[in-house]
């Protein structure tokens, strides 16, 4: 049909039509000339006043550069024609004032930055970088730029929910670097790598990496740390290598750890509940389930007798009247989700700088997280570590709570069992030479 037909000579680039956005004025009218709507635009971005004022322009402006007859009647269209192609944006709260952001100033504005504990992603192109992904983004993205002013032509200051992310392209370079400060790096992070990954797609073939900076204590609130293509930390899970080494402090650093800070790999983790009468397909630890559902009362009966009556993995634990627990752990995991799910709640919890006690226990979890991965063990006992790590993780927000401290203190006998059958060099059994003393101050 019509649609079709346009669709087709669309992508061909012999004609242009929008018609997935039916709410958009361009879904009304099809351009057979496509360089009628180019030469439109170009009369703005080469119209001195425009560039004059640093890529801005109104209504008022398009009117007196569209003035030609063959402009005059879709200056609509033309305007929704810049903005579908990521070449404009209205200034939010203005009545009818626009950017074009490849006009901006070349100077980058002064700007108080804290750099310390930034997040920080790097992309890098190493055969080509097309010039626009930045002002695109800056496109994309306006209605977050702060205070509306901090913003130029390779770079500018995004802020959401007390969150501030500093995106400047280095075009010499063919690089993209990324510096997020605040409450919630990672959600600003993860907004802007997504809205980066869609312009990238655009692009045939574009080839790019983005590198994870390393946590190591050298590079950890480095502005300049070793950074490692997330493609590498990939393969690494995926041979279940789950430790890397630093090519600057030589330090080994856990591999989940360094993608959860862009990732949220707990995400993986999924509860399947049909209704309540049925059993909830659980992927995790029973006792933190168990746990969890008794913080939040949505457990019932003494919580004691529900964990004696946990005798192993593969039975049916009741928590209330109409409904049942299963445990599939067994299998459902490998040890690389079970070590990202650790090392989110891990990574959730808080700094604890007035609770110097819980700080030290939250950074000894942390060591033995990747102690256990890199020790001579099953995957089974690593898995049954790893568990327990997360127990008691979990519990540490919670520490007065009785069921939580039973918990905890269950999990810590666990570990150091687990240690014991280990040589007295090994890693892990250093760490937890001091896992009770702390646990025994803490719960």
């Amino acid at each position: 049909d019509a649609l079709q037909l346009s669709g087709y000579l669309h992508d061909l680039g012999v004609c242009l039509h929008f018609q997935d956005q039916e709410e958009s004025l361009l879904y009304k009218i099809v351009i057979l000339k496509p360089e009628w709507g180019t030469d439109a635009v170009y009369n703005v971005l080469d119209n001195h006043d425009v560039i004059n004022n640093k890529g801005k322009f109104t209504r008022k402006d398009l009117k007196r550069i569209w003035k030609e007859d063959k402009y005059a009647s879709t200056r609509g269209e033309l305007l929704e024609l810049m903005k579908k192609f990521q070449l404009c944006y209205k200034i939010p709260d203005s009545k009818d004032t626009f950017i074009a952001p490849q006009l901006l100033s070349d100077n980058q504005p002064y700007y108080d930055w804290n750099p310390s504990h930034n997040l920080i992603l790097r992309y890098a192109y190493p055969d080509f970088m097309p010039k626009g992904i930045i002002t695109r983004l800056i496109v994309v993205m306006h209605q977050y730029i702060d205070q509306q002013q901090y913003v130029w032509k390779s770079g500018v200051i995004l802020t959401k929910d007390n969150t501030k992310a500093e995106v400047i392209e280095y075009y010499g370079k063919r690089e993209i670097k990324i510096r997020v400060t605040g409450r919630d790096k990672r959600g600003l992070l993860t907004i802007v790598a997504y809205e980066l990954d869609r312009i990238h797609n655009s692009y045939k073939r574009l080839k790019y990496s983005q590198l994870i900076p390393c946590n190591c204590s050298t590079c950890k609130d480095s502005q300049s740390p070793h950074s490692y293509p997330f493609e590498t930390l990939r393969k690494f899970i995926a041979d279940k290598e789950y430790t890397i080494q630093c090519q600057q402090s030589y330090q080994m650093v856990n591999v989940l750890n360094l993608i959860d800070d862009i990732i949220d790999v707990n995400k993986l983790v999924s509860n399947d509940q049909q209704d309540s009468n049925q059993s909830i397909q659980f992927k995790g630890d029973i006792q933190k389930l168990v746990l969890l559902l008794s913080q939040h009362g949505n457990i019932s009966g003494d919580y004691s007798e529900i964990m004696a009556n946990i005798n192993d993995k593969s039975q049916n634990i009741n928590i209330s009247d109409n409904a049942t627990v299963t445990n599939s752990f067994a299998g459902a995991f490998n040890l690389g989700e079970i070590s990202g799910t650790v090392a989110n709640t891990i990574n959730q919890l808080p700094s604890f700088e007035p609770e110097p006690d819980k700080k030290q226990l939250k950074e000894l979890l942390s060591q033995l997280q990747s102690a256990v991965l890199a020790e001579d063990l099953d995957d089974e006992d690593k898995a049954e570590a790893l568990e327990q790590i997360e127990a008691i993780a979990s519990g540490l927000t919670n520490s007065e709570d009785g069921a939580v401290k039973k918990v905890v203190k269950k999990a810590m006998k666990i570990l150091m069992g687990t240690a014991a059958a280990l040589s007295p060099t090994a890693n892990m059994v250093t760490i937890c030479k001091d896992l009770p003393g702390l646990i025994s101050k803490i719960f």
